[in-house]
């Protein structure tokens, strides 16, 4: 402590210096150092004698502080300092100690190096402090060199450095484990646009700069790519080449056959080889530069990510083996000849996307998050019911006549006990509950004047009045026996005719929004 403590006409000292003393060079931005002293000499000799410093091609900046509160201050609004240079007495005896309390306890900072520096060693010895307080160095004024100051500072940026390195790995060991809890399995689309989300957020870059290539090599040669292209749809199996241009499709295939990262001024290409014929290739557009500390958490992101998506595929395949499975009983069962694999299935994919549509926006609400999967599945069972029907009343290749509607009309009823036997004696699940709802009650109409039970308007199940819509639909475009199937645009026009009456206005406005979206999507 000197004795010319601050007055009222240096008090805006405390910030004065905060552009002064600053050594920006072509590797990065200078390191902050805070002086906390009340004697002016020791802050013009500190910045004199480390005008030159540099470390890791960094120089130094000088903010300044003449007080404990001041300096608490600093630090809080600059929570990225790396050195605190801390004078034992201030305005008060305890003044530093009292700011390394407040620096480390009430704003949390455990990053920040803080080097305690005191002209009066008793008021402050040294053992005692060291124990008490979490700080990284004592020094006495009456012994600190130039030499000393300098070996103070490279040691405490050092670790600075250490604990930024750990800090990082941390944050992205957590971004990691969010990753895997958070990725969306419900189609393949979604699951690579997380993906791209995820590692977008783990690099810090935008979504539109990232490119992700997922490449699974098949002996014979053959290459198979999973792509995703934030800023747009995902696009699955896509080909390369048309998603880069030649220059990047050059510098790619040396990546995809070297393995040895590019980073050039355009854009930067890393490959992550993994077992089973896998590996990733991460495409990040701009001049982003990937250090080694994020090279290695892509590395570890992208080995989750394949092995996320592997178990994606076994579960996807799992349900795809079921949805055969529960497809071909239907069919085994309804011995409809039009009702084949392909039309039961259609109806069921057709429902299932009718009730995400609904879902996204709004108009239908319902706790079980895989309703619209569960929708799909319980759907083909809708018309299970024409089992029990007279053979020569399916197969007619004419109009039926009165009395053949009204046994055509029993089929809801019968497939409802059918099911409900097979609930009864065998332990389902969720699939066959909802089934027997849809097959009692597809055939109602909306201004209550269908069948069996007359039921009207939001009565009807919801499950029931989206099928009712998907079955007649799928029923009105594809061939019969005694009929060409209409046109999209025909059938359309007829169920739209139909809303408020036979049809929920609801489920036929999602019908619309899905099916126009799949042709669009198909013609482009």
């Amino acid at each position: 402590m000197s004795n010319d403590a601050p007055d009222a006409s240096r008090e805006d000292e405390n910030f004065r210096f905060l552009d002064e003393g600053v050594r920006t060079t072509s590797k990065g931005t200078p390191w902050k150092i805070v002086i906390a002293d009340d004697d002016r000499d020791i802050h013009l000799t500190t910045r004199m004698v480390l005008k030159d410093f540099e470390f890791q091609g960094r120089g130094l900046e000088f903010l300044h502080a003449y007080d404990g509160d001041t300096a608490c201050e600093l630090i809080k609004a600059n929570p990225d300092t790396a050195i605190l240079l801390l004078d034992v007495v201030m305005e008060r005896p305890d003044a530093g100690l009292t700011a390394v309390r407040r620096i480390r306890d009430e704003l949390g900072n455990r990053m920040l190096r803080i080097i305690l520096r005191t002209g009066q060693p008793g008021h402050a010895p040294e053992r005692e402090v060291v124990l008490k307080y979490h700080i990284n160095d004592y020094k006495s004024k009456l012994e600190l060199t130039v030499d000393k100051l300098y070996t103070s500072l490279v040691s405490a940026l050092r670790s600075f450095e250490d604990l930024q390195a750990i800090e990082s790995h941390r944050v992205g060991l957590v971004k990691v484990l969010d990753a895997a809890s958070n990725m969306d399995f419900r189609s393949q689309n979604l699951f690579v646009s997380g993906l791209l989300t995820q590692l977008g957020t783990l690099l810090g870059v935008s979504r539109e700069d990232l490119l992700l290539l997922i490449r699974r090599r098949h002996e014979d040669g053959r290459d198979v790519v999973m792509a995703a292209v934030s800023g747009r749809n995902p696009v699955m199996g896509a080909k390369i080449e048309d998603l880069l241009d030649a220059e990047a499709l050059h510098y790619l295939a040396r990546v995809f056959s070297s393995g040895v990262p590019h980073v050039g001024e355009k854009h930067s290409m890393f490959l992550v080889p993994l077992p089973d014929l896998m590996d990733v290739a991460v495409y990040i557009g701009g001049t982003r530069r990937i250090d080694e500390s994020e090279l290695e958490l892509m590395t570890v992101f992208c080995r989750k990510i394949v092995l996320a998506y592997q178990n994606f595929e076994f579960v996807e395949h799992a349900r795809l083996d079921q949805y055969a499975e529960i497809a071909l009983l239907a069919t085994v069962t309804g011995r409809a000849p039009f009702l084949t694999i392909p039309y039961i299935a259609s109806h069921g994919r057709l429902s299932r996307d009718i009730a995400q549509h609904m879902i996204e926006q709004g108009s239908l609400r319902t706790s079980y998050s895989r309703f619209p999967e569960l929708i799909e599945r319980a759907a083909m069972f809708a018309d299970i019911g024409n089992d029990s029907l007279p053979s020569g009343v399916l197969e007619k290749p004419a109009e039926l006549t009165p009395s053949e509607r009204e046994i055509v009309r029993t089929h809801p009823e019968r497939g409802h006990r059918l099911l409900q036997e097979l609930h009864s004696t065998l332990a389902v699940g969720r699939v066959i509950g909802l089934a027997r709802e849809i097959a009692l009650t597809h055939h109602e109409r909306f201004d209550g004047t269908g069948y069996p039970s007359g039921l009207r308007g939001r009565n009807i199940p919801v499950a029931g009045r989206i099928v009712a819509v998907a079955n007649s639909y799928t029923a009105m475009t594809s061939n019969r026996p005694w009929r060409v199937g209409f046109t999209h645009e025909q059938a359309l026009a007829m169920m739209q005719a139909e809303s408020k009456a036979a049809f929920d206005p609801e489920v036929i406005d999602a019908l619309v929004a899905v099916v126009d979206g799949f042709r669009q999507r198909k013609a482009g």
